[in-house]
């Protein structure tokens, strides 16, 4: 008996243990898809400047005016994407729930893809999203050459 509790538990543990992973891949991904889903919903506020976006919501690790100057066009060329969509109608996918042949052209370069999200209006692609923390660190998507893109970070 005690032989058949033994094996029992060997065959158990590793299952608990993956359950404990999903569960926290899970919460990471509900913590990301806050953060997009909040990131857009102020971008769409045609009333909030696009300064106080970028400093609430973008991680900007090397600042220059250059910079500040191609990320503000950046925002405004996604706000003004969005303003000739519904929000609500807009689907947040992330990396995981998309088809292989949708994101087999992406370099991933060792960053999270649970912290990776696409957005779609009507089934086309609006603009993709890479999360770090609760801040917002590409809204870049660039082909790098070889067929292959990334997200370029700030």
């Amino acid at each position: 008996m005690k032989n058949y509790l033994f094996y029992l538990f060997l065959m158990v543990s590793p299952l608990i243990s993956f359950s404990q992973e999903n569960r926290e891949n899970t919460y990471r991904h509900a913590d990301g898809l806050t953060t997009v889903q909040d990131f857009i919903d102020d971008l769409a506020d045609l009333d909030k400047p696009i300064d106080v976006i970028m400093s609430q919501w973008v991680i900007v690790d090397h600042p220059s005016d250059e910079l500040y100057d191609y990320l503000e066009i950046s925002l405004q060329e996604i706000r003004l994407n969005l303003s000739s969509k519904n929000v609500d109608q807009i689907v947040f996918k992330n990396y995981r729930e998309l088809p292989i042949k949708e994101v087999r052209d992406i370099d991933i370069e060792d960053q999270d893809i649970n912290n990776m999200f696409f957005l779609y209006y009507k089934q086309r692609l609006v603009t993709s999203l890479y999360v770090e923390g609760d801040k917002i660190r590409s809204f870049t998507l660039v082909s790098k050459g070889d067929n292959m893109a990334h997200f370029v970070t700030y």
